[in-house]
Formats: structure tokens, sequence, C-alpha cells
């Protein structure tokens, strides 16, 4: 077994996930809070399935969820303005490549565009990048990503 590639936390190092999370932290502040407390050298995709497996949940205080389901229909029909106004899109492949897991296109505001993997072993990673997303764009990606996922 190898012990470096392991997702396994202790409880202590799990309740500071959960406080983090319920802080309002990203997964990247959770990723980089794991390795400066810890010394925890985890991918972002380690720490996004290490919470899905413990179910913890990311607190997002600027996406307030619909009380009402006609705002929640007016929402859903606010999203081909949205892309117009400079979402990125997430697209999942109908054929995942061979040796992946799952795999799909992103499309950036900015330009950029590029496919991505995840792994068997859950690593992810980009290919046939064109451009550099902004680390805001990435921050998108990464929760559309996230979001797809939840739906899969």
């Amino acid at each position: 077994m190898m012990g470096a590639m392991s997702t396994t936390v202790n409880e202590h190092q799990l309740a500071a996930i959960k406080n983090w999370a319920a802080e309002g932290m990203d997964l990247n502040g959770i990723q980089k809070k794991l390795q400066s407390e810890f010394g925890l050298h985890l991918t972002f995709m380690e720490v996004r399935f290490l919470m899905l497996d413990h179910g913890i949940e990311l607190v997002q205080e600027d996406a307030p969820a619909a009380a009402n389901p006609d705002e929640a229909a007016e929402a859903t029909q606010d999203t081909p303005e949205d892309e117009a106004s400079g979402s990125v899109r997430v697209e999942l492949d109908d054929l995942q490549l061979p040796g992946t897991l799952l795999s799909g296109k992103a499309h950036f505001p900015g330009g950029a565009e590029g496919a991505w993997q995840i792994d068997q072993l859950g690593r992810f990673g980009w290919s046939q990048l064109t451009g550099t997303p902004s680390p805001d764009e990435m921050q998108s990606f990464q929760q559309e990503l996230t979001a797809m996922l939840r739906r899969a």
C-alpha cells in the first residue's frame, strides 16, 4: 500500500476539514491548509473525493438556494444569458477516453479551452489546453465540474 498516495485522514484532520468548509473555504484553500497544517500533499481531486466520501459540503454564501420553485425555474431559464455573459462551460464526453474514469471538455470565457480527464486513480489532468484560464475561471471550472459530478 502506498501511504503517500492515501487520502485517509484521522478524526482531528477530518474535523478541521469540516470546520474549514463550514467557514466558507473553497477546495483550493482546504488543499493548502491540509498541506500547511498537517503536511498532507493531496491533489485537488483527492481533496474533493475525500470530502464527498465523508459527506462534507462546501458553504457557498454567494449562491443562496431558491426557496420558491418559481424562482428556481427562472434561474434555470437564465442559464443561456449566463453563458453569454462569460460563464465557464464544462461538458462530459459521451464516450470516456480509454484509461479514464471521466473525461470532457471545458470552454472558458477568456477564450481558453481544453480537454480534461480523471484517470482510474482519481488524478486530474488537462490535454489539448489552448490558452491560459484565469484563476477565477479555474475556480469556476472546479465548481462546475463538482456540480456535474454530483449530478452524475
